[in-house]
């Protein structure tokens, strides 16, 4: 705890002092109480001695509140102040973690260690940590006291301690060792609510949601049942702990009343062991349930620790501040895993022009841009931008010169003035504005109830697709990025959002270093370059012009694209036809799917 701290671990090691002497003030009544009652007995008490009694019981009284509000402030509010810091280093952390990291199964551990872990040591860590760390101390200053007034009552006290510690031992361990399976089933429980709710539409749009509930049921009844062995296997250790103490209580009144019958102790004594063995016993009991806490906190920032010593990409990098803004891939290799993605790829995107990628899915397109912005790192060759190898940038440094707009939008639960402000954090109202209108967006905006204070909840989910589509295109405006990235954003909108769209990314790449993942052939005509790309390598390259002369893979994909254009949809076959619906101009019927309809449908472009 102090470690994760850091420059916060003065003040707690401060309010643990503060704490100890607020804990030593509660044995201030006891030693008052011995005081009053000896003087009445021996029948020496005045109004002195009494006004005496009561002002130091009062100042002890006074004293622990200062004390413990000292404490609180020190303590907790470092809690919290430690908290708000590892989630803001965690998110900058995450942003540079290799995107494998995020494939591997470890959503509901990210989700867990910050939502659940952190928020534990919060709420608890630095309470149950001082209560632990005072509940060793007074045991060993209960002992200490005892053996002072009587040694043959601490001796049976230091005994119930000893045995009292042996059964703590075993609860830790049970503690420690079960907390590590509550973390990991939190984390598949996690995971399994993650991945249920994410993907309800397609889960119902398939009629699935009665199976997939049984995963999630299955998941969480074996977290009950989980938890229901830990209770198990902790609630008899707990038990037998506070008989522990119990019994030790039992004894030292027993213990006591023999001394005093025996007349080797006095009533004075008697009657203060009594009472002080209950303050002594005290700190010690709660250990029990603490434990608990501390093995589930412990288990937590194990989890984090865990998370915090995943390998950033960008961990050797520098910020370095590029002079120019073209692009160069040599001779660049990359796989995922074991499958290879792309082999040997080498071509250069001068500054300020439009390269554009062009193949089947899966041939490599959308990896080639994730290498550009250091999404996942090559294993063979270099990414060059502005002359300088990406491996050498931090991500920050090489981000804040691209802007990338890709047909799925992930728009923030936030305003939409805040979500167009995540491309510029420091932008003024005036230029989101700005931005907006040449994202042609500005008009719907300001048609929404709240304008640009609307919130668009969840992933963007109160907005159609083309109107997230133009709020990304109005982020990447307000960045003003020298490089742009697109993949195709009219790719799956209607014709009039598309209009829109055209518009406002015609207003995004002026005078921009331009790479687009090519959907359509028609948008691409003028770009300075296409590369077609087919099994990870580069099959073609040149002008629209250059290519469509040229024929092979690009030819063949133009052509198809051609035909296409004629495509209709049949209404089904007239009574007691063929199978071929009229033609449209009454002549010869057309194939409801021609030959290079099929063929064109294969290709991505």
């Amino acid at each position: 705890m102090l470690k994760l701290s850091g420059e916060h671990g003065r003040r707690i090691k401060i309010a643990f002092v503060l704490s100890f002497f607020e804990s030593m003030l509660t044995y201030v009544p006891v030693f008052a109480f011995i005081l009053a009652f000896t003087k009445i007995l021996d029948g020496s008490l005045v109004a002195s001695d009494a006004w005496l009694i009561a002002e130091i019981m009062v100042g002890a009284v006074i004293a622990r509140c200062i004390l413990r509000r000292a404490f609180v402030v020190r303590q907790s509010g470092a809690g919290y102040e430690v908290c708000a810091r590892e989630r803001i280093s965690i998110g900058d952390r995450l942003k540079r973690f290799p995107m494998s990291y995020f494939t591997e199964g470890n959503i509901g551990n990210i989700t867990s260690a910050i939502s659940i872990d952190l928020l534990f040591v919060e709420e608890y860590g630095m309470g149950a940590m001082d209560k632990v760390v005072n509940g060793y101390i007074g045991i060993i200053l209960g002992c200490f006291i005892l053996l002072i007034i009587d040694w043959r009552v601490a001796l049976v006290s230091i005994a119930v301690f000893a045995a009292a510690m042996f059964v703590l031992g075993k609860i830790q361990r049970t503690n420690q060792e079960q907390s590590a399976i509550r973390q990991r089933q939190q984390a598949r429980l996690t995971s399994a609510v993650l991945e249920y709710v994410q993907g309800i539409s397609v889960i119902k749009s398939l009629n699935m949601s009665g199976e997939r509930a049984q995963a999630i049921k299955r998941t969480i009844k074996e977290t009950r049942d989980h938890a229901i062995d830990f209770e198990e296997k902790y609630t008899p250790l707990s038990t037998m702990y506070q008989v522990c103490f119990a019994v030790g209580v039992g004894l030292t009144v027993l213990a006591t009343s023999v001394l005093c019958f025996n007349g080797s102790l006095n009533l004075s004594t008697l009657l203060v062991l009594v009472i002080s063995i209950f303050y002594i016993y005290m700190p010690a009991q709660a250990l029990a349930s603490l434990s608990a806490q501390m093995r589930v906190m412990e288990a937590g920032l194990d989890r984090y620790e865990a998370l915090k010593k995943v390998r950033i990409i960008d961990g050797d990098g520098k910020d370095i501040k590029l002079d120019r803004f073209d692009i160069e891939f040599k001779d660049v290799s990359f796989s995922y895993e074991n499958n290879e993605t792309l082999r040997d790829v080498s071509f250069k995107v001068p500054e300020r022009s439009m390269t554009a990628l062009v193949g089947a899915s899966g041939s490599g397109k959308t990896t080639i841009a994730n290498l550009i912005v250091r999404f996942w790192d090559v294993q063979q060759g270099e990414v060059l931008v502005g002359g300088v190898n990406v491996k050498r940038m931090t991500c920050d440094s090489l981000l804040k010169n691209i802007s990338m707009v890709f047909q799925n939008v992930y728009l923030f639960n936030d305003t939409i003035l805040n979500n167009i402000k995540f491309g510029r954090s420091d932008a003024t109202f005036e230029e989101v504005v700005a931005a907006a209108k040449k994202a042609r967006c500005h008009d719907f905006i300001m048609a929404l109830e709240k304008g640009y204070d609307t919130m668009v909840g969840e992933g963007g989910g109160t907005l159609s697709g083309g109107e997230r589509q133009r709020i990304s295109i109005a982020r990447a405006i307000l960045k003003d990025a020298p490089i742009v990235l697109l993949d195709e954003a009219t790719a799956s909108v209607d014709p009039d959002n598309e209009k829109h769209i055209q518009q406002a990314i015609n207003e995004l790449v002026k005078d921009k270093t331009l790479v687009v993942i090519a959907h359509r052939l028609s948008t691409i005509r003028s770009a300075d370059q296409i590369l077609v790309i087919d099994e990870g390598r580069i099959v073609q390259r040149g002008t629209h012009a250059e290519l469509v002369k040229q024929g092979g893979q690009y030819g063949n994909l133009w052509e198809k694209r051609q035909k296409a254009r004629g495509w209709k949809i049949s209404t089904g076959p007239p009574a007691g036809g063929n199978g071929m619906p009229p033609s449209a101009n009454g002549g010869r019927a057309e194939p409801a799917l021609s030959r290079a309809k099929q063929d064109a449908a294969k290709c991505d472009p």
